[in-house]
């Protein structure tokens, strides 16, 4: 499970209990053990920080000691790297946020309601960034997969069909194979057919009307896709080939 280093910061003891409890479920729930560090004020915030490495801050605007805008610009200045969503019911100051180049911005009153789709977005741009993808199946199950995970990918209308490397069943999700296909472009994935993806690791062989495995499964390959599946093959194997070297 990964983990994720998060700090709070607001003026409401109540609030941030809310907060902590919330963000807390929603990470387990994600396959993301979360360490979470209230704070109450601007100062509370920067000491902790002084000790402490986060990868996210949850910053309210309106606080006695200093405007959680300026506070965010002033941790810019000071080199803090983290990532900083706002959750502040000061609608009209969301242009002003920009300034501390913030994630995200969640508004208070609706906290519980927003914080689970800015969430799914930021633990997904982290897999990312970390060469992972997290994926919810029909059941609502979140799974993280790595680069070496997914054999390949087969659409059944509405839903597509991720079949693992190590598992008999596939893992079913209910978006596009389009949208799915995007995600997993980067980790070395090639649309074959309009109804399959195919990770570039296990391909043995291409031939004028099949995709070999290495597994000794066949798949269609669609006549207009056959050139460029070909080239992204090569490609993605000569950079392989390249990064082993290093």
């Amino acid at each position: 499970m990964s983990r994720l280093t998060i700090a709070l910061c607001d003026d409401d003891p109540a609030f941030r209990a809310v907060m902590e409890a919330e963000t807390v479920k929603i990470c387990r729930d994600r396959q993301m053990e979360a360490e979470v560090l209230p704070t109450g004020s601007a100062g509370e915030l920067l000491t902790a920080l002084g000790h402490i490495s986060v990868q996210l801050i949850f910053l309210d605007i309106d606080m006695p000691d200093m405007d959680g805008v300026l506070l965010g610009k002033l941790l810019r200045q000071q080199g803090c790297t983290a990532d900083i969503i706002y959750v502040s019911n000061m609608e009209e100051r969301v242009y002003e946020v920009f300034q501390a180049h913030p994630w995200s911005f969640i508004r208070k009153a609706r906290f519980a309601q927003e914080l689970p789709g800015v969430m799914d977005a930021y633990i997904q741009s982290l897999r990312q960034r970390a060469g992972r993808v997290v994926l919810q199946n029909t059941e609502g199950v979140h799974r993280s997969f790595g680069p070496e995970d997914i054999l390949y990918i087969e659409a059944a209308g509405k839903t597509q069909k991720l079949f693992l490397l190590a598992e008999p069943e596939p893992f079913l999700v209910r978006i596009s194979l389009h949208e799915l296909e995007q995600q997993l472009v980067p980790m070395g994935f090639i649309r074959i057919h309009k109804g399959f993806a195919v990770n570039y690791r296990y391909i043995q062989k291409i031939t004028s009307r099949s995709v070999l495995l290495d597994t000794g499964q066949t798949l269609p390959i669609g006549r207009d896709r056959l050139t460029s599946a070909r080239e992204t093959y090569l490609a993605l194997m000569k950079w392989r080939g390249l990064e082993q070297e290093e």
